[in-house]
């Protein structure tokens, strides 16, 4: 078959040619096509900024995060001293939470030397040391042993308060109960 001027290795040539150039056409998008898909990276990219702007500016400090600690760990002290050990056990189990909760908020703080302190680090340390001494006292229900344990985990709490630059935040023995709406007897009656 031959067709009119055109031998047939000419026209072979020329539909490779033209095929050759349509898909490069294809594969590569106009320019104008670009432009409103960058456009619409970009101000999908800023949305995101914007939001995680907003999700930083909500989100809780670590001074509410220990707050919580705080006020569990206090909890716990009365709650022990009244021999209520499910109570101090929850409050034991709230106290560590609000700890990882504080250490989500803020993982790295900088030191007194302005180098980055791993509160991880310092937790696991405490969690499977003194923290770890108190849990055992609260399921063996020593109230001979906790107080001893108590504090040893409360020390443990102020070698990480001066490691991050904060000696002034001097923890204690509780002497008030700071929740006074739970009654930390065990054999309250009310309410039912």
């Amino acid at each position: 078959m031959k067709i009119i001027g055109l031998g047939f290795p000419r026209l072979l040539t020329c539909a490779i040619a033209l095929g050759s150039a349509l898909a490069c056409q294809q594969a590569q998008p106009a320019p104008a096509q670009a432009a409103p898909a960058a456009d619409a990276a970009a101000k999908e990219l800023a949305a995101m900024k914007a939001d995680i702007q907003t999700l930083k500016d909500k989100a809780s400090s670590a001074s509410v995060a220990m707050a919580d600690v705080s006020f569990h760990w206090s909890n716990l002290w009365f709650a022990a001293q009244n021999k209520n050990w499910p109570l101090a056990n929850y409050f034991y189990s709230e106290a560590r939470n609000h700890v990882r909760w504080l250490i989500r908020i803020n993982p790295m703080p900088k030191g007194p030397d302005g180098m980055p302190v791993d509160l991880k680090g310092i937790f696991d340390a405490i969690d499977t040391s003194t923290f770890a001494a108190v849990k055992t006292a609260i399921d063996k229900k020593d109230s001979a042993q906790f107080p001893a344990v108590y504090k040893a985990a409360l020390e443990s709490c102020y070698s990480c308060h001066k490691s991050v630059g904060r000696p002034y935040l001097r923890p204690q023995i509780p002497t008030t109960v700071p929740q006074t709406i739970v009654n930390m007897n065990p054999a309250a009656t009310w309410p039912q």
